[in-house]
């Protein structure tokens, strides 16, 4: 089975760390964050204040206010849950509150465009972003939106132009781009410079920006093999965030591809897929159960992501996981063509191309 979650490369490199056994995770270190506590109490809180907008909204089926208001925490139960049902929710309380307003709010469109991008509908991103051009949206904005949706579309060249038109080259929503870009080109050593300077400038200020940046950093520190460094970032977003689940997921990565303890990998998982619906899950314990060589556990865990992720609410947001799991099966190659193929049409890059 291919490695879903890091490259070759990166599994290489911490397989290399594992051999010269200088282990890194320590269940004393975030076992305090596996009880549930946190994310229940934040659930209890979004949840709450679902239900107080969506009693407004009956009263006032009209109000666009409280439809942007109920999506917004719809959008915050997506993040702390997987719930692909609030996503799907809050896309369509967005576009039932554009349409009150005859698609004109150029705020609105700005979140349809983000949205879009989460459920891998980046044509779509691309309309919205054109919509707001047109009700002489924050060219600011605009600019930010379409470097991200031409990241996707493979128009890289559009991309670099719409990120260098900004002038401050300095603010925080042009560096973490800044540092994509980097990235993307391969320099993963200056893209790291990068998000640690957009970190320096939101590290007081924000919970979420502070967790945002910081968690994307730890990532980063990985793909260079920094285990250690990555490890410690995950942990001071916990202390930030407990109820930050993609942190405790960076932990299992680490404690599987760089510390060989394929056990603590999967009893850290099964903790957040207890909290979580987020499928992609089951493909990292799959990959553990083979390791282990539980071939039939795997089997099983894969079949389940497939049955999950092939519901018609998840659109294309998982087509690569799935093009490279029906690859290695012969029975299901067309499958997976048929599905490449798709993609391609969808968007023109490096990696729709090598599927």
């Amino acid at each position: 089975m291919r490695h879903f979650f890091f490259s070759l490369a990166v599994f290489t490199t911490l397989l290399i760390s594992c051999i010269r056994n200088d282990k890194v995770t320590a269940i004393k270190d975030y076992n305090e964050f596996l009880n549930g506590n946190a994310v229940v109490a934040e659930m209890k809180k979004t949840n709450q204040e679902i239900n107080f907008w969506q009693d407004r909204l009956n009263k006032d089926t009209g109000s666009y206010v409280n439809m942007l208001e109920l999506a917004r925490f719809q959008f915050i139960l997506f993040k702390l849950t997987g719930s692909i049902g609030a996503l799907r929710e809050g896309d369509s309380l967005l576009k039932r509150s554009s349409a009150k307003l005859n698609d004109t709010d150029p705020e609105i469109l700005f979140s349809l465009s983000q949205n879009s991008i989460t459920q891998h509908q980046f044509r779509q991103a691309q309309y919205y972003n054109k919509a707001a051009v047109k009700q002489d949206g924050d060219l600011y904005t605009i600019r930010l939106l379409q470097f991200d949706t031409w990241m996707e579309l493979g128009r890289y060249g559009d991309a670099y132009l719409s990120l260098e038109s900004l002038e401050d080259k300095s603010a925080f929503d042009y560096l973490i781009r800044k540092a994509k870009w980097e990235d993307h080109k391969g320099n993963l050593e200056g893209a790291i410079e990068l998000m640690e300077q957009a970190f320096e400038k939101v590290k007081d200020k924000k919970r979420s920006l502070f967790c945002w940046a910081l968690s994307n950093l730890a990532d980063m520190y990985g793909h260079a093999g920094r285990v250690e460094e990555s490890y410690k970032a995950y942990l001071d977003v916990l202390q930030k965030d407990p109820s930050n689940l993609y942190c405790l997921k960076g932990i299992a990565w680490i404690a599987f591809a760089h510390d060989n303890n394929t056990a603590e990998a999967s009893r850290i998982l099964q903790y957040i897929l207890s909290q979580t619906g987020i499928p992609d899950l089951k493909l990292m314990l799959a990959e553990i159960a083979e390791i282990e060589s539980k071939q039939e556990e795997s089997k099983q865990w894969i079949n389940e992501f497939i049955t999950e992720v092939t519901k018609p609410v998840y659109g294309d947001m998982y087509n690569k996981y799935l093009v490279n799991i029906w690859a290695e099966d012969k029975q299901d190659q067309h499958k997976a063509l048929a599905l490449a193929k798709q993609e391609l049409s969808n968007r023109f890059t490096p990696e729709t191309c090598d599927w």
